[in-house]
């Protein structure tokens, strides 16, 4: 090769890099663990709403519609949709060419077995409730008839909250809790070690979206995976996380506290990520058994809560005093209620017990083992004591915890996170208490308000039916938010291109040598 020679490659190199710009240091490869704070009660899509399964289980399954970055819903599995001029009837055209784990292409007759089994065992049945039928009307379409028109339909069928994953037809004929974990997203399931975390592989016969925003978009767009695997590992123990990470046996800390992120701010080969509202933190009474049955007895609970007090104790550096059941900044966002929030009034509080049928019992409130949690019913459990309420923790792991919240015996209490729902809306935001689900006992109000919100039109008329819900959920006590939380991540600084959302997504991302 002779200088000219030379000359002319060296300079084709630097056009080239110039070119390719920022994807010249993707690097396909690479093993990431990430350190949940929670084993997921099932890898089963259709069957959990729980934070720990959705983090996992959005890599692996697809919806016909997802959520964008704004919570918008667009077509992923699905080409898009034609809605009768009554609003009763959506034909989903389906996308051709998508390829199942198994091999298997989807066709309408995978949709329509993975709808009708959502309706049988799905975990917010509230969302696919006004369907009337489902059919194949050809191989690539698939026709939903509703029983009367819903102006939250799409909204609904993109939940990511317990997502209305699409399985292979044979996987949807198949209790809860018993498929084979197949879907059609970046990656696919590899192995499941309950007491030690879930690895999942990157799915090279992924097919994206030709249709969609050809970037990362929310639970949506381009789906592109570099990693070759990435291992969800169970770590309750917040120390344990950031241990694992400084040594790098981890990449990805799912959460961190205030104190550990000011420590670790100085460390170079460490990137912090906030996310604030992350969630609200919600405590739940049991309504199916006495005396969290009695309305006396919640407004007196509600009345003594100092949420100044719950929220910076347990959440310290990264929360926020806010009434709302939707994020600040939503345009259905309301403050009815608000003048009975954050109250910490004790006299008041044993005013309404004394009309309560309490009698000095005691009271267990059920709470799971991660440290803000046991917090939050620790300060509560303290709080009551001053007005005569007798309560006794009881302490388990999540998947515990969440099975026996959704019994109508065995708890009176329960903390937890409240994060999906108020991302998505309204109509999300109602949905888990409609039928009784969380409360386990039904509302006749709060099913009157969802059904009358489900085929409202008009955005204004929209507004005033959830404001009536947010009033009444403080008028009953219905359940009480403490306060917006928010969540600090901490990732390793190899891990690039990494934006935080409503799960740790490893798609579109890649680890630096």
């Amino acid at each position: 090769m002779n200088r000219r020679t030379l000359g002319c490659f060296a300079l084709s190199a630097i056009v080239a890099a110039a070119l390719i710009g920022p994807a010249a240091a993707q690097r396909r490869g690479g093993d990431v663990v990430i350190g949940i704070t929670q084993a997921p009660p099932s890898l089963d899509a259709q069957v959990s709403s729980a934070q720990s399964a959705r983090n996992i289980n959005l890599h692996v399954f697809e919806t016909l519609y997802a959520r964008d970055e704004t919570a918008t819903p667009v077509p992923e599995l699905a080409e898009g949709v034609k809605i009768s001029a009554d609003g009763l009837t959506y034909a989903f055209a389906i996308r051709k060419g998508v390829k199942f784990h198994n091999g298997k292409e989807l066709d309408a007759g995978d949709v329509v077995a993975s709808l009708e089994r959502y309706r049988k065992v799905g975990a917010s049945p509230a969302l696919v409730a006004a369907i009337e039928s489902v059919q194949a009307t050809g191989p690539y379409e698939a026709t939903v008839k509703l029983k009367s028109p819903q102006a939250t339909f799409l909204d609904n069928i993109s939940s990511p909250r317990a997502p209305i994953a699409i399985y292979p037809a044979s996987e949807a004929a198949k209790e809860a809790g018993k498929i084979d974990v197949i879907g059609t997203g970046p990656f696919r399931f590899v192995e499941y070690r309950p007491d030690s975390h879930v690895k999942l592989a990157r799915f090279d016969g992924y097919v994206p979206n030709p249709n969609g925003k050809q970037t990362r978009d929310g639970f949506a767009g381009k789906k592109e995976a570099f990693l070759d695997t990435v291992t969800f590992r169970f770590m309750p123990e917040a120390g344990a996380r950031t241990a694992a990470l400084e040594a790098g046996e981890i990449q990805f800390n799912e959460m961190s506290d205030g104190p550990t992120v000011k420590r670790l701010a100085a460390d170079r080969r460490l990137t912090i990520h906030k996310l604030l509202p992350f969630a609200l933190q919600v405590i739940k009474f049991n309504h199916a058994q006495a005396p969290t049955s009695d309305v006396n007895f919640r407004r007196a609970v509600l009345a003594a809560l100092d949420m100044e007090e719950i929220m910076a104790i347990s959440f310290d550096d990264i929360y926020q005093i806010d009434p709302g059941w939707l994020y600040p900044g939503s345009k259905f966002y309301s403050k009815a209620g608000a003048e009975k929030y954050n109250k910490g009034d004790l006299a008041l509080a044993k005013d309404h017990l004394a009309k309560s049928g309490y009698k000095g019992e005691k009271l267990v409130f059920m709470v799971d083992n991660i440290r803000p949690n046991v917090d939050t019913a620790t300060v509560f459990q303290q709080r009551l004591k001053a007005i005569g309420v007798n309560v006794e923790l009881s302490v388990s792991d999540w998947p515990t915890v969440s099975k026996i919240g959704f019994t109508p015996t065995g708890w009176s209490f329960w903390a937890h996170g409240f994060g999906i729902e108020p991302f998505e809306g309204p109509g999300s935001v109602m949905s888990p208490w409609v039928n009784g689900l969380s409360q386990q006992a039904k509302d006749p109000k709060i099913d009157a308000l969802a059904a009358a919100f489900a085929l409202e039109l008009d955005d204004a008329k929209r507004k005033a039916l959830f404001d009536q819900f947010q009033q009444h959920m403080y008028d009953d006590a219905v359940a009480i938010k403490a306060g917006n939380y928010g969540m600090f991540q901490v990732a390793s600084a190899r891990l690039k291109n990494f934006t935080p959302y409503r799960i740790p997504r490893m798609w579109g991302v890649w680890l630096e040598n």
